[in-house]
């Protein structure tokens, strides 16, 4: 294939808290590449996908499931710890309990404070022997 996926951009109406947000709540450090601010900054990832948030005028209104839209799926070892952690600051979970995929993993959805919608996966292929289903 000639196409990769190489930016991903996250449009949010107030950048100032969704720099916070991002960084307190998920972890992710602002980029010193491509600083754009106040219109749009990175993320910093652990690859070379980049993650844009971009200025927009006001939050998505997405009924998620029914609609239309794209989600952000972020991998973690241990989709129970983070949930934990995710609660633990505060953010509401689309589901009670990570819904099982037929790609052999376990996913949970959540919005940012601005509407986006975002999952959690741990992928049952990639973990330990041991910790398989």
């Amino acid at each position: 294939m000639d196409m990769r996926i190489c930016v991903i951009n996250i449009y949010v109406s107030d950048l100032d808290f969704a720099i916070e947000w991002y960084r307190e709540v998920l972890n992710l450090n602002i980029s010193d590449e491509n600083n754009n601010y106040p219109i749009a900054v990175d993320l910093e990832t652990d690859n070379d996908l980049r993650l844009l948030l971009h200025k927009a005028e006001k939050d998505t209104q997405v009924d998620v499931w029914r609609e239309s839209s794209t989600i952000l799926t972020f991998e973690v070892p241990n989709i129970r710890e983070k949930i934990k952690d995710l609660t633990e600051k505060g953010v509401k979970l689309m589901n009670e309990e990570p819904q099982w995929h037929p790609d052999g993993g376990e996913r949970i959805a959540f919005k940012d404070p601005f509407g986006n919608v975002h999952e959690l996966a741990e992928l049952r292929s990639r973990a330990a022997p041991k910790d398989r289903i």
